[in-house]
């Protein structure tokens, strides 16, 4: 295949596609009568299909960004409240049910209703607004083409609940943490540490979930929480650790997790450290810039679906009844009327999720009714009555030829979903498992009233530092770190959302387990009741200070970085439970944090400050960077493997020696090595054939991406697997994290954790009594050696026909992306759509693209994948965006797909070729330029 092809298409046919995409087409004019309006108001749009919105007040500005996204993103609107609202069954059919049942126990939507009820005025009206301008599109326009594959031909109407109840959905995938699967493996190892005789906690917290990450690099080291001497180490050394557990507790913990492992809004919240959302964001001062103004960069690393979660919107309000303008550009999640991300006249600004621990699950004793059902928990021998919630489920009958034949189910149980119980101490938090007179209920800080939308409101309207930090406060969960640059030339970090205090934490100690384990809930490890209220508060329970909530201002060094890592360094000594905070208490944030793409970031800014006039350009190689931190820091113990490598009987592998070669010239990058692959720099519309150099460093990365699940493999899961624990296997990542540990403190431990346990005991057994050493190099040698041996497997034929020539590993067969649609391949990217994108071969599904595990540009895979397909990826940058505050600021920004949300036309993926290679577009805040660089205009009159 030539690199100058999407797929099997021409080259002359993918030009005129790209070129249709990146010109767009005009529409006509048009005046459109809109109930609710107050004032005239226009949408235009340019050439790249982003629409500018002007509306004379606020509301109305609400009521045109609705009618704007209904135009082109309804679908998705409807598929992202049905989500969170537990209603997905309406739309397709009993597939949906299980799902629905699981997510409406939860009850993202019964806090929406909270939230809405205690709304300010000003949120409430424009929400209001919002509402109407979608359903005006609803009224006077055909249903996307999804709803007749669905046999639909009807939607329900928006209203501001659906709106809010999108907010609690995004502040709930990035903040949400289920303990259950921790817990199920916390307690098989000690249950099998206590029957082989070592110590199933040290095996756990000490050897295989580490909390210490496994690069340390803060983004304010200098932060001191709460001031003073706050923030000091507690005399308690070394790793957390737990009583044992109650058998009927790791029951229920099972059984939920098992209940919920392929619930797509709920698995992937069992594991904190993959799987997740992710972002990074570097904020430089003008003293190292070029221009002498600030530059910030941010990348948000969420699912990478189609349509994509996104949609850069512009927003002007010329509201009388404030001093300014709103006038407003970036990332919009339709169903939501403001940036999310973006800028305003006179700042930026970026996010990045902290992993704050807001959720905790605990054992609840209930007392039954006659019919098995809970009346009340018991709280320290106090009955304490819990609330009923009685829940409907409809379903839409598909594939019976009958339009719109959505029926009630009436075979839900009231155990099986249909009735909710809700435990009022948990903050109104539901009951999610129940065997007999005992259950599990989640405590988190979203189940209530909280304030995120109104958050952006207030951030959209504000025109300085102050009046931004003051609507930080008002962002109560899905804790981000908010990146922060304006024309003035200040710079800005600021974590959001408000943290609870555990009782036990705050008497100065751990009563049974630590929080990210389940929790007793018969008492004893409570969240606080309201001993202070701070600015901003909404959670009805004591709360970190502000002052002990990491930020920065202006800091010495000139930038700020972050990257999911943790920001100030409690977690660097393996135990988030040791800080104190300033008037007694343990400070506690969360118990690990991602560090690799944080470290590669910290590394370049740290040289790029020391050169000085950075630049913009600088910036979008910084985002582009796909150089893997975990090969610089793992890699060098196999390398010097190699003098063992007689002694491990591989003295005369020609194909080993040659693989390590390989990899002591590598530079850590990832290309794709292909021409059908797309990397950095590329021209999308005509592919160019890989250098040598991007051929040998491809053929690396594919060695190392191989060679680290069998490091993996060989080590942790061997060494579990032998103690019975082989079905308790740590995530992937959190075992990469627990080996490299191992390699780093081999000198003082020779290989044995914490527990006793070695790591580096599957070597032949003449080598059994070799020295650790000897051992150790074995099991590194072996799993290169076994890498080569996949690579060249039938398994891997679809991407190598089973070549043991090393050249032929190019690392794009292996890494590749999908960007998948809700209702399948057919409009998926790629799909059966007839988009300019195919499947790269036969067997091997997606798009070849640079890339690699926790890299900079994220596009990460499973650290332990062994097989043709295990490297594909499905999450990455929504949005890369970089901000130059001049007085004419330079705004670039580019989105993984399309600006139309609705199949058909080439608005479906009108920016991906550009993201495919790391180019941009611009992104315009001047309402002067959106008016002149319209391509097409609505007007609008009220009704």
């Amino acid at each position: 295949m030539s690199k100058k092809t999407f797929g099997a298409r021409p080259r002359t046919m993918i030009a005129l596609a790209i070129a249709a995409i990146l010109t767009g087409t005009g529409a006509q004019a048009a005046t459109i009568e809109g109930p609710g309006l107050t004032h005239p108001g226009t949408i235009t749009y340019d050439a790249a299909g982003i629409p500018t919105v002007t509306g004379a007040t606020d509301e109305d500005a609400a009521w045109l960004m609705g009618y704007a996204h209904a135009r082109t993103r309804f679908f998705q609107m409807d598929t992202l409240r049905r989500g969170a609202s537990g209603t997905v069954a309406e739309l397709v059919g009993s597939a949906g049910l299980a799902q629905d049942i699981q997510v409406r126990t939860l009850g993202l939507r019964r806090a929406a209703w909270e939230t809405w009820a205690k709304s300010t005025p000003q949120l409430r009206a424009q929400l209001k607004s919002y509402a109407e301008g979608v359903n005006a599109w609803l009224a006077t326009n055909p249903l996307p083409i999804e709803y007749g594959a669905l046999e639909l031909t009807s939607a329900d109407p928006w209203t501001p609940i659906d709106s809010v109840v999108i907010g609690k959905l995004l502040a709930y995938q990035l903040s949400f943490d289920l303990d259950t699967d921790y817990t199920v493996r916390l307690g098989a190892y000690q249950q099998a540490g206590a029957a082989a005789g070592f110590d199933g906690n040290l095996l756990f917290f000490g050897d295989t979930h580490r909390s210490a990450p496994p690069d340390a690099r803060a983004s304010i080291p200098e932060f001191v929480p709460g001031g003073g001497s706050a923030g000091s180490a507690n005399p308690k050394a070394g790793a957390p650790t737990a009583a044992t557990l109650d058998p009927s507790l790791l029951e229920l913990s099972q059984q939920y997790r098992d209940a919920v492992i392929d619930n797509p809004i709920i698995a992937p919240h069992m594991k904190r450290r993959e799987d997740r959302a992710g972002s990074n964001w570097w904020v430089v001062s003008g003293e190292h810039t070029a221009s002498g103004r600030p530059i910030l960069s941010n990348d948000p690393h969420l699912s990478l679906s189609t349509p994509m979660l996104f949609q850069e919107g512009h927003i002007v309000s010329n509201d009388p009844r404030y001093p300014a303008p709103m006038n407003a550009v970036g990332s919009i999640a339709p169903g939501t009327p403001w940036p999310l991300l973006g800028c305003v006249t006179e700042f930026c600004w970026g996010l990045t999720t902290n992993s704050l621990d807001v959720t905790d699950t605990y054992q609840e004793q209930f007392v039954l009714n006659s019919y098995g059902l809970p009346t009340h928990t018991v709280h320290n021998g106090v009955r304490e009555p819990v609330l009923w919630v009685f829940q409907s489920y409809f379903v839409n009958q598909l594939g019976d030829g009958v339009a719109d034949n959505v029926v009630r189910n009436n075979s839900i149980g009231y155990t099986n979903g249909g009735i909710t119980i809700i435990v009022p101490r948990r903050n109104n938090g539901p009951v999610v498992q129940i065997t007999g007179d005992k259950g599990l209920s989640i405590q988190y800080s979203g189940w209530g009233a909280t304030h995120e939308l109104e958050a952006f409101r207030k951030i959209n309207r504000a025109t300085n530092l102050a009046e931004f930090r003051a609507g930080v406060m008002d962002f109560d969960v899905g804790s981000q770190n908010f990146a922060y640059a304006d024309k003035l030339g200040n710079i800005a970090y600021f974590v959001s959302a408000e943290m609870p205090i555990r009782e036990d934490l705050q008497a100065g100690t751990v009563n049974g387990a630590p929080p990210f384990i389940v929790r007793n809930g018969t008492g004893g490890n409570e969240w606080m009741r309201p001993v202070n209220r701070y600015p901003g508060q909404h959670l009805p329970y004591e709360i970190l200070s502000p002052e002990e909530m990491p930020y920065t201002i202006n800091p010495a060094r000139g930038y700020i970085a972050n990257a999911n890592n943790d920001p100030i360094g409690t977690t660097f000594d393996n135990n988030p439970l040791n800080q104190l905070r300033p008037d007694g208490g343990i400070l506690y944030y969360a118990p690990g944090h991602s560090s690799y793409r944080m470290g590669r970031v910290d590394r370049e800014m740290q040289k790029l400050v020391a050169r000085g006039d950075i630049t913009v350009q600088d910036m979008m190689k910084l985002q582009a960077n796909v150089q893997q931190l975990d090969a610089e820091l793992v890699l060098p113990h196999v390398l010097n493997a190699a003098g063992n490598v007689d002694a491990c009987g591989y003295g005369s592998d020609a194909g080993l020696s040659e693989a390590l070669g390989r990899l002591a010239a590598w530079d850590y990058s990832t290309p794709t090595g292909i021409q059908q692959g797309f990397d950095a720099g590329d021209n999308p519309a005509g592919l160019a054939p890989p250098s040598d150099g991007e051929i040998s460093r491809s053929v690396a990365a594919t060695i190392w991406a191989v060679t680290r699940g069998q490091l993996i493999r060989n080590t942790i899961d061997h060494t579990l697997g032998k103690v019975g624990l082989a079905n308790y296997l740590p995530s992937a990542s959190d075992a990469y994290v627990g080996l490299k540990f191992q390699l780093d403190a081999f000198g003082p431990l020779g290989g044995k954790g914490a527990s006793g346990l070695d790591f580096f005991t599957k070597v032949p057994a003449e080598l059994g009594a070799a020295a650790s050493s000897v051992r150790r190099d074995c099991v590194l040698l072996g799993s290169v050696r076994g890498a080569l041996d996949l690579l060249a497997s039938e398994s891997f034929a679809p991407a190598f026909g089973g070549s043991t020539d090393q050249n032929d590993y190019r690392w794009g067969r292996l890494h590749r992306i999908t960007f998948k649609h809700t209702l399948g391949p057919a409009l998926s990217i790629p799909g059966t759509a007839g988009y300019p994108f195919q499947d790269l071969a036969e067997g091997l599904p997606g798009i070849a693209r640079q890339g690699g595990f926790d890299v900079v540009d994220a596009s990460s895979h499973n650290a332990r994948a062994d097989s043709v397909n295990g490297f594909t990826f499905g999450s990455g940058p929504v949005r890369r965006f970089i901000g130059e505050m001049t007085d004419t600021p330079t705004l670039l920004q580019i989105a993984p797909g399309g600006q139309d949300g609705n199949p058909g036309g080439m608005g479906y993926i009108s920016q991906l070729p550009l993201w495919l290679v790391n180019a941009y577009k611009p992104m315009v805040i001047d309402p002067a330029v959106s008016e002149t660089s319209a391509v097409a205009r609505l007007e609008f009159t009220p009704k």
